[in-house]
């Protein structure tokens, strides 16, 4: 069965390993893993630390070092999609289809009418922060719950929107959240949360913002993230208990997959306060390679192969099939 994975970090992957002269991590590493996995469309985001002494210098780095992947690639193995009909032709080509996305605005600082410019470098979906609080918005690790999404923020939503680009509510906080499902006239996605009743922290959805996601005509993207598993024991089997709780709330109809594995950023020495411990990750579901044992588990778990099917890859295709001009 085929999967598409809503949130990876593999353009992060690639800036650090392309530092250390990797040039190829892309086709080596990960693609054996991914096809290991069943896993055959990503949405890779830029990811910008915003606990380094230069975010937006890195933010600049990392687009670099995407740019020339694609350019280095001689697109055997992997289609970089723009369009929902470019991933419908990876898979009839048994290519693995790579969608770009930007996690977090923070490296572009108060120039929102930059989100044209990545809108031209091919990414389709957005956010606007990581955990912190930046010039658009406050990210669900801010301490002050009196700051939610700022002026430029709802400036950045509009130009988003206008272009065409998918918004995406992961990381914000609830005021953030709520400031913006105020303003979005179009469907939101949370490409990797978790439900709050099952995982009580910051991250995660509470039921009512689950439902707004859901009216939106959005979807959840249940990760696989161990810390917002669960706080003391992240298995595959809890991942299982997120999607039967959010499906029990709005249906599979708005349910996908959005694992945000980290295994290959494990051993980079600037993550050591971002990744956990190897003993910490989700038991089970430890990387892209353990993906179909998480579906042989929503089978066994009473889910329908058409239920599996639509978790697994139709409805983000068919969100994108909707929403990306």
């Amino acid at each position: 069965m085929r999967v598409f994975d809503t949130h990876t970090d593999i353009w992060y992957d690639l800036s650090l390993k392309k530092e250390k002269g990797d040039n190829d991590v892309l086709r080596t590493y990960h693609l054996p893993r991914l096809k290991s996995g069943g896993v055959w469309g990503i949405n890779a985001a830029v990811w910008t630390n915003p606990k380094i002494e230069d975010p937006m210098n890195r933010f600049i780095q990392m687009l670099g070092a995407r740019s020339e992947q694609i350019e280095l690639m001689n697109h055997k193995d992997f289609v970089f999609a723009q369009r929902s009909d470019q991933i419908d032709k990876a898979a009839e080509e048994g290519k693995i289809a790579v969608i770009s996305s930007i996690e977090g605005l923070i490296g572009i600082g108060k120039n929102v009418d930059f989100i044209i410019a990545l809108y031209d470098l091919g990414f389709r979906i957005m956010s606007l922060t990581w955990n912190e609080l930046n010039n658009l918005a406050a990210g669900c690790g801010c301490d002050d719950n009196s700051k939610g999404l700022t002026d430029l923020g709802k400036q950045a939503i509009k130009i988003i929107e206008k272009l065409g680009v998918i918004f995406d509510v992961s990381h914000l906080s609830e005021r953030s959240f709520w400031d913006a499902m105020k303003i979005v006239q179009k469907p939101v996605i949370a490409t990797h949360s978790n439900a709050f009743s099952l995982c009580p922290v910051p991250r995660n959805l509470k039921d009512d913002q689950i439902k707004a996601i859901a009216q939106s005509g959005g979807l959840i993207g249940i990760s696989a993230l161990p810390q917002i598993v669960d706080r003391e024991n992240p298995t595959i089997e809890k991942v299982v208990q997120h999607i039967t709780y959010v499906a029990s709330i709005v249906g599979v109809g708005h349910i996908c997959l959005g694992f945000d594995f980290f295994d290959y950023l494990m051993k980079d020495d600037s993550l050591k306060n971002v990744v956990q411990k190897q003993s910490q990750m989700t038991k089970g579901l430890e990387d892209t390679t353990k993906v179909p044992a998480l579906l042989d588990l929503l089978q066994k778990n009473g889910f329908a192969k058409e239920e599996i099917e639509k978790i697994s890859w139709l409805n983000f295709m068919n969100f994108l099939k909707n929403n990306l001009n």
